[in-house]
Parts: structure tokens; C-alpha cells; sequence
């Protein structure tokens, strides 16, 4: 019975993130409700406190969040708070393992780099941008092939770009290595 609950609540988690889109604003027009239930249905499944999310900090150096050591359900919901509510986790340091992206972006004429986290059942992965260092390196030489095994850890920011008004979220002054296989 404890099954199919955890997994009603797991797909309401997923339905969820299909509603809410992105990094919320800086005006505060975040979906608070979503935020909220998506918290605690993220506590429900991995039978933590619904704060665990928000507060929880995983010591692995100098790391406030090492997404590396989390069950895939407690990644999933981190990101995805991450997404929802970015000022929460300005300035925390974060470590991820997942698979390298680049995207270009034409009309600011430059290239994005991602580390794509896979969630749960590996349906609906999730990216969060990183600048590698000071943003110095060059791509494609010094960048791994797209959809390599990868760990970035930086520091999260939020940012805009200009003539644009969203809010863009980062791992700024990164570092970025290959993962073995």
C-alpha cells in the first residue's frame, strides 16, 4: 500500500513540473502552492522531512549541496526547487553528477554548457547551466563531447540576460571533470 502511495505522489511531483516552468521570476511570481506541495511530496517519498529539501546540507569539502550523495527522488526535488526557488540557494555551493550539453544560443551569439541530471526513472532530466571557471575556456576544444559523464560543482546564481527579462539560473565559477563511465 506504502508503494502506491509513493508512487501517486511521485507522479504528482512529475505532473507538477510540467505546470511550473523554469526559474520563477525575480517580481516573486513563483508558484508558492507548487512549491510548497512539490516539497512535501518529495519529503512523502523519500520518508524525509519536508524541510530536508531547502535545509539539508551534505558536507563533502566546501559543498552546501553534493547532489552526488542524494537518492535520485532527493536530486529530482533539489533541482527542481532550485528552479522554483532561486533565491533560496543564491551563493550555495553545489556538485553534480550528470551528462554534458552545449546549446547555442543565436541571439546572444554564444554558446550554454549544461549538466544534464537524469531524475528518477530517467523520464524527464532536468539541466542546470554552469560557467566553466572564469568562462575562459574555449568550445568545443577544452569542453567534453555532448552527453559525456561529467561532475561540475560551482556556486549558484541567478542572472539576465540583456534586453531580456528572465531570470536564468547558473553554477557560476565552476569546475568541471569527466567522470569515469
Amino acid at each position: 500500500m506504502k508503494s502506491i502511495k509513493n508512487l501517486t505522489l511521485f507522479f504528482a511531483l512529475l505532473l507538477l513540473v510540467f505546470v511550473t516552468p523554469g526559474c520563477s521570476t525575480q517580481s516573486g511570481t513563483g508558484n508558492s502552492a507548487a512549491e510548497t506541495t512539490t516539497t512535501e511530496a518529495a519529503a512523502a517519498i523519500t520518508d524525509t522531512p519536508a524541510t530536508t529539501t531547502q535545509a539539508a546540507t551534505v558536507s563533502a569539502g566546501n559543498v552546501d549541496y553534493d547532489l552526488t550523495q542524494m537518492s535520485s527522488d532527493m536530486v529530482y526535488a533539489t533541482v527542481y526547487q532550485l528552479m522554483t526557488s532561486p533565491d533560496s540557494y543564491i551563493g550555495k555551493t553545489f556538485r553534480m553528477a550528470g551528462q554534458y550539453y552545449a546549446s547555442y544560443y543565436e541571439s546572444t551569439d554564444q554558446y550554454y554548457h549544461f549538466c544534464i541530471i537524469a531524475d528518477a526513472t530517467s523520464c524527464c532530466s532536468q539541466g542546470l547551466e554552469f560557467v566553466w571557471g572564469d568562462g575562459s575556456h574555449v568550445y568545443p576544444d577544452e569542453y567534453p563531447e555532448d552527453y559525456e559523464n561529467v561532475i561540475v560543482q560551482g556556486t549558484f546564481e541567478t542572472y539576465t540576460e540583456a534586453g531580456d527579462s528572465t531570470l536564468y539560473c547558473r553554477l557560476a565559477d565552476a569546475t568541471l571533470e569527466a567522470q569515469a563511465g
